[in-house]
Order: structure tokens, then C-alpha cells, then sequence
């Protein structure tokens, strides 16, 4: 990596982390689903996973994860750690697909539903329940939701913001 590339992974991360603890500062959206969230750091990820290598996504979710667990706490992070890296994995085995059968927003989709999964799971070792999953059907509703409402946000600032365009351009290149 060269020094620009450190600098715009070092902003990702650094634009990652402020919304996630903003995010996590709000009052709940969503009443009627408890824990149930738009993810706005997971439009800056959405933007990682379509203009960074693999390696340096991969890189820049742990950094994002563990920094934002310094300000939220432990079990925070045990969630986030779950459905981030499911989520992640999702969207890069979706990515393989190329881009003639799954769009930005298909990718951003899934991974909305696997990060509520990985949580999901992730209580439900804790709990040492598998009744914790009976709430999978409502935030994978929202997952979903709040997943296509992000790709729809991240390809539009892929779209209009010159300097990303041009990292899709030059990483698009590698993925076809």
C-alpha cells in the first residue's frame, strides 16, 4: 500500500467509527424492534468493500471494530464482532458473483441480513439459547431494509463523488 492508500483507509475507518458511535448514541429508530438499526457505518463499509482490496477491508472492519468497541464497550463488541465479520464474509462470497449478477445493492442487502444473523448468533451462544433466534424474522426484516437503503446511498456517492468514482473505476477493473 502506498501512502495515499493508508490515508483513504485510515478516513474510511476513521468516517466508520464516528457513525457507529454516533449510531449507537441515538434513541432507538426503530421502537417496535428493539436493537434494530440503519447501520450508517455500514455505508462507509458498503464503500470500502467496492474500492479497497479485499486484505485492506478486511484490515480496515477489524480496526473499525475494535476502536469503536473502546467507546461502546465489550459486549458491544462481541455483537458487532459477529455480525461485522459474517456480514463481511457474505458480501465478499456475493462479490464473487461479479457485477453482470449481483449489484451494489444486492451486496449491501445481504450483508445487512447477515450482520442481524451474526448477532443473532452471537446471543445466542451467549444465552445459551437457541429461543434468541425466534427474533431472527424481524431484524432480518429490518436488516434487509436498512441493507438495500445502504446500497442504494452507497452507490449513489459512488455515482457523484468524484474521488470514489474514480477507486470503483480502478478497483472495478480488478474485480471483473
Amino acid at each position: 500500500m502506498n501512502i495515499k492508500e493508508y490515508v483513504y483507509v485510515s478516513l474510511l475507518t476513521a468516517a466508520a467509527v464516528v457513525m457507529g458511535i454516533i449510531e449507537s448514541s441515538l434513541p432507538p429508530f426503530f421502537a417496535f424492534a428493539p436493537g434494530a438499526k440503519v447501520g450508517l457505518a455500514n455505508l462507509v463499509m458498503i464503500i470500502a468493500v467496492f474500492t479497497l482490496r479485499w486484505r485492506q477491508v478486511w484490515v480496515m472492519q477489524i480496526l473499525r471494530l475494535l476502536i469503536t468497541a473502546l467507546f461502546t464497550g465489550f459486549s458491544v463488541f462481541l455483537y458487532s464482532f459477529a455480525g461485522g465479520i459474517l456480514s463481511l464474509l457474505a458480501m465478499y462470497l456475493m462479490k464473487q458473483f461479479g457485477p453482470k449478477l449481483v449489484s451494489m445493492i444486492g451486496i449491501s442487502t445481504v450483508g445487512g441480513f447477515f450482520h442481524n444473523f451474526g448477532q443473532l448468533a452471537m446471543a445466542s451462544l451467549l444465552a445459551k439459547t437457541t429461543s434468541v433466534m425466534l427474533y431472527l424474522p424481524w431484524l432480518a426484516f429490518f436488516g434487509i431494509l436498512a441493507g438495500f437503503a445502504i446500497g442504494i446511498a452507497g452507490n449513489q456517492l459512488i455515482t457523484r463523488v468524484k474521488p470514489i468514482q474514480e477507486l470503483f473505476i480502478k478497483e472495478s477493473k480488478q474485480w471483473t
